[in-house]
């Protein structure tokens, strides 16, 4: 809904029908998804106070890095802004553990929660005091156990997360190119992605098997 305006180009789709963004994309992006992403956490619950700030938060420092790296000068503390940022990041990042989950965790703590499921039953069914309880006082001990199962995949999955990517740890070097090679906008992709042009389309013709000598002859 947002018209076009100088350093910010409309989007064409929507977010979900997008495979992968350009880098104009992404600085278009960086310009208005804190708004858009703290109008779709508004007027949170008691219970989702807590990790819609934490969301808030981990979004928040990392869009901060990325608006500050596009500056055309960088000071002492500026730098070390940019450094405190990924830091806070990660001590946010728990928040996105059950969507960082790789296949193998999500079905490892799919068959783990259905197990701690299977246990709690069975530990229920051989109270001798289960049978005597009403109906809302088992309802309540089951939605009881839910809650704590729950809990605990959470946690497990927080145990897995895994954020160990190549553009994460670029970021802690950030502060070290700032000083050896000056402003980001020194630096350009633009000559050696064009280079890699006829590399591609010489892959593009060629039977994906043992590509090498079929890109070289072309």
């Amino acid at each position: 809904m947002m018209p076009p305006y100088p350093g910010f180009t409309q989007f064409n789709k929507p977010y979900n029908q997008v495979t992968q963004r350009g880098g104009k994309e992404m600085k278009a992006l960086g310009h208005v998804i804190d708004p858009v992403f703290a109008v779709t956490l508004l007027n949170p619950s008691a219970s989702e106070r807590i990790p819609f700030t934490e969301a808030l938060l981990c979004v928040m420092n990392l869009l901060y890095f990325h608006l500050m790296a596009q500056s055309q000068y960088h000071t002492e503390a500026m730098i070390k802004y940019m450094e405190n940022y990924p830091e806070e990041f990660h001590r946010q990042k728990h928040v996105s553990s059950r969507f960082r989950a790789s296949k193998s965790t999500k079905k490892v703590s799919v068959a783990l929660e259905k197990q701690l499921a299977l246990a709690q039953q069975k530990e229920r069914e051989s109270e001798p005091a289960w049978n005597t309880l009403s109906a809302a006082a088992q309802c309540g001990r089951v939605d009881e156990e839910k809650m704590q199962i729950e809990s605990e995949i959470a946690q497990h999955l927080v145990d897995k997360l895994d954020f160990n990517l190549v553009k994460m740890r670029l970021l802690n070097h950030i502060s070290d190119h700032l000083g050896q090679l000056g402003n980001l906008f020194n630096i350009s992709s633009e000559l050696p992605e064009e280079a890699m042009l006829d590399l591609k389309q010489a892959y593009l013709q060629s039977n994906r098997h043992e590509a090498a000598f079929q890109i070289f002859r072309t």
